[in-house]
């Protein structure tokens, strides 16, 4: 009786594991999260954030890398930027290359996602088949496309099966944009159906049963049920489809060269070859700083437009 008497009543009833957990994690808890996150808050800093940093700051500068000597500029970087026909081409080029690859993702992959979410016989292996253009490496992906569109590739022989002349996809500035977003959404999506499957899987079937029971046809379920609960999916599409369009690098560089005349020449294309052909670091910093402010605008822009409690 003593020797229960002097036990402390809230230590009464608790395993080993949570008398531990209480006298040496107890209060200490919230630091051990803490601990567990600074690596990666170490990763962002150094690999995100200071770059960033470092780029808004080269952006005021004339900086030439080989003499390692900075002048400052002030705005002067920004207002040669407003009357560089080349640097407003780019812009004009990118917005046409996103638009032309996220209308098609935000369509193709929510339908496959639905044809996904039916749960017919086989659509495990499909799901497993759509998904292999994502796990191919990028630099592959350009290097494959550069083939299936040549004039004498897959794409045009297969056009001229139904007698359509394909046209000279990387050579002809009217449709070298369209032979950067071809491959552009063949590899993403896939991704993005996938994204938009585990929305779908995420709604209660109860809704639709009682949408069925109330007489709500397939057409008005999807308009009045899925469309609604999916925003949340969508706005993450959006601005994820957008954002790496945006800043895609890889398929301009490594397909075209921004060529024909600049005509496929991005913005990201611009940056880089100003910063690391021409070496005019505070030139392509200052271009970099307006792509961050225009991928930043349509965020915040995207989430007030689809503003939801979710």
């Amino acid at each position: 009786m003593s020797g229960a008497a002097g036990v402390d009543p809230r230590a009464r009833g608790q395993t080993i594991g949570e008398r531990f957990r209480r006298s040496w994690l107890g209060p200490r808890e919230p630091y051990w999260g803490l601990l567990l996150v600074v690596p990666i808050l170490i990763f962002f800093v150094i690999f995100k954030f200071w770059p960033l940093l470092q780029a808004i700051r080269l952006s005021l500068y004339d900086a030439d890398p080989i003499k390692k000597v900075e002048t400052f500029l002030g705005a002067r970087n920004f207002l040669d930027l407003a009357g560089d026909p080349l640097f407003l081409r780019s812009v004009v080029t990118t917005t046409a290359y996103v638009v032309g690859t996220v209308a098609p993702i935000m369509v193709l992959s929510l339908v496959l996602a639905l044809l996904l979410h039916t749960g017919l016989r086989g659509t495990a292996l499909f799901r497993t088949l759509i998904f292999l253009p994502v796990i191919v490496p990028i630099i592959i992906v350009p290097i494959l496309w550069r083939f299936l569109l040549h004039p004498y590739g897959l794409v045009n022989e297969g056009l001229g099966l139904f007698g359509i002349a394909g046209p000279n996809w990387l050579s002809d500035k009217d449709v070298v944009v369209g032979a950067l977003i071809i491959p552009t959404d063949w590899r993403f999506i896939p991704l993005y159906a996938l994204i938009y499957l585990a929305g779908l899987q995420s709604i209660a079937e109860d809704y639709y049963d009682a949408a069925k029971v109330d007489g709500a046809s397939a057409i008005q379920r999807f308009r009045w049920i899925t469309l609604p609960l999916l925003k949340p999916t969508t706005v993450v599409v959006l601005i994820a489809s957008v954002t790496f369009t945006a800043k895609s690098i890889v398929l301009p560089l490594v397909m075209t060269e921004g060529g024909p005349n600049n005509a496929s020449t991005t913005l990201s294309l611009f940056i880089y070859q100003n910063g690391f052909a021409f070496f005019n670091l505070g030139y392509a910093s200052a271009a970099s700083v307006v792509l961050l402010l225009i991928v930043v605008t349509f965020t915040i822009a995207t989430l007030r437009l689809f503003r939801t409690d979710d």
